[in-house]
């Protein structure tokens, strides 16, 4: 979910903000990547994620761009509302995505009718796709294939590519989340769902300190308003559309004043959300188990030429001509 009504807020508040990715400044870089919710997006248009996978690790290598994967470990609890109301929808959505399925079955209907069933059926599929562990793993030997650094969070990929990003190990991170924005990240890359790097089109780039000067906020400003806006570590508790957040917080000065004014007698759940955004307790041990840690200081590691040739005549050599050969060509 991230932050709800960010991407509106922006569009609002800081339009001209909204820039494509300079790619020529990237080169020779490290770029952080949210990589699971590509995948899942991927699935759920009915597309292959390992196809996807090949052509975004054949864009990178064009321009010469270092990507490092991060895929999400286990939830945190104070996720677990957010996570249950997530459930319960996807619970809906199947028996939903089954009742018109059986309708459109067997229920006489015109072209018309049939079109909307359809409609709504992909909708409804859209929303209820998962990613499994065996395609987990797939995509992991993929990139170990290919010489792509991969790491597992113990935790949400974000907090990792949040960490790294704010101390400087990337020179921006690509995701579809715009928490991550919320999370400190000053460069954030987001493309739509088939965009790749290289591309023109189909790209926005955010930059918060832009962000924060055009839209007259202090980060600690952003930040309150972020979670009086609604995010994951806040879900069934009060919040404010996006424009009543900015207004309530540029100009009450405060979430405390703010939330006196909404009768909300205990703020902690969202000083607790604020700290975690902020990243208060995220330390390397918290974030990552030891290998992994490893595995970032050893970097990418050295392409598996036999390997990756089973992807290249099996799974990927319906590629498109180009990617293929760009995969065929990648430097030892």
């Amino acid at each position: 979910m991230g932050i709800r009504g960010l991407t509106g807020w922006i569009r609002w508040a800081a339009p001209d903000t909204r820039k494509a990715p300079d790619w020529a400044a990237l080169k020779g870089t490290k770029v952080g990547v949210d990589i699971l919710g590509f995948l899942y997006k991927t699935k759920a248009q009915r597309s292959c994620p390992l196809r996807w996978l090949a052509q975004f690790v054949a864009a990178c290598t064009l321009y010469e761009i270092q990507p490092v994967l991060v895929f999400d470990g286990k939830p945190p609890d104070c996720k677990r509302a957010a996570l249950t109301q997530r459930s319960a929808t996807r619970l809906y959505c199947t028996e939903k995505y089954t009742q018109l399925s059986q309708e459109a079955a067997t229920v006489p209907m015109s072209e018309g009718q049939k079109s909307v069933i359809d409609t709504h059926l992909d909708m409804l599929s859209k929303q209820t796709t998962y990613f499994t562990s065996e395609e987990r793993d797939h995509c992991k030997q993929f990139l170990y294939a290919c010489g792509v650094l991969a790491l597992n969070a113990s935790g949400e990929a974000d907090n990792v590519l949040a960490y790294l990003a704010r101390r400087g190990d990337f020179a921006a991170v690509i995701s579809n989340d715009l928490d991550l924005l919320a999370r400190g990240v000053e460069r954030l890359l987001v493309p739509e769902p088939y965009a790749l790097p290289g591309d023109a089109d189909g790209w926005i780039q955010y930059n918060l300190s832009a962000i924060l000067d055009s839209s007259h906020l202090s980060y600690e400003q952003f930040l309150e308003m972020c979670v009086l806006m609604g995010c994951d570590y806040t879900v069934g508790y009060k919040n404010l559309p996006y424009k009543a957040a900015y207004h309530a917080i540029r100009y009450r000065g405060a979430l405390q004043s703010t939330l006196k004014v909404l009768h909300v007698a205990d703020s902690s759940v969202y000083d607790e959300a604020i700290e975690r955004l902020r990243g208060t307790y995220d330390t390397p041990e918290s974030l990552m188990g030891e290998k992994q840690w490893e595995k970032w200081v050893a970097g990418a590691p050295p392409i598996e030429e036999k390997s990756l040739e089973t992807f290249r005549s099996g799974s990927l050599r319906t590629l498109p001509d180009p990617i293929y050969w760009t995969l065929t060509r990648m430097p030892q």
